[in-house]
């Protein structure tokens, strides 16, 4: 049985949080979360963790674009 996906618009939009609340957290520019959001940055590995632990996700449940 595969795990639930989402996107991190959805996920943000869970815990009605900002993109620039979110970026702040995660200690990067409004713009490169903006651009996550969009699917047009590619994500590092390092912050796809960072993102899954800030939302309480596992990493497989993250859906990018």
């Amino acid at each position: 049985m595969q795990a639930e996906q989402y996107t991190i618009k959805e996920l943000r939009a869970r815990k009605n949080l900002t993109q620039a609340q979110v970026a702040k957290d995660l200690g990067i520019s409004a713009q490169t979360y903006c651009a996550w959001e969009r699917d047009i940055s590619n994500v590092s590995v390092s912050k796809v963790r960072a993102v899954a632990e800030y939302f309480g996700v596992k990493l497989g449940q993250i859906f990018f674009g």
